[in-house]
């Protein structure tokens, strides 16, 4: 059994410039002010590994991550192709990023594609 291709990630582009990032009172740490490191990239499944393979994927996620690096909500902003879009969401859910305590939960938007 092969294990799961890692997506790359792309482009981080933090949401805090829109009022939707860490409240003004984190921001006092300074931790809280950078984008939480990637521990781990997310991962698609055998099965959506089969399914995909041999295609370029790209995909525009919104997520929200907990202090503790967990992502607990997200939707697809756009999926290339459209059809990918429930398999590149199913690999995101399972990235991890470092705990960043005190700093609340983030939300942030970001590109990654697969080129297989």
């Amino acid at each position: 059994m092969k294990a799961p291709i890692p997506l790359a990630f792309g482009t981080v582009l933090l949401l805090a410039g829109l009022g939707i990032g860490p409240s003004m009172a984190q921001n006092k740490n300074d931790s809280c002010k950078h984008p939480p490191k990637i521990l781990s990239q997310p991962k698609f499944s055998d099965e959506d590994r089969t399914k995909w393979k041999g295609k370029s994927l790209a995909c525009r996620v919104a997520i929200v991550v907990s202090e503790e690096g967990d992502v607990t909500q997200g939707r697809v902003v756009s999926a290339s192709p459209k059809e990918a879009a429930e398999s590149l969401f199913n690999a995101v859910k399972q990235a991890k990023f470092a705990p960043r305590p005190g700093c609340g939960d983030l939300k942030m938007e970001f590109v990654f594609s697969l080129n297989q």
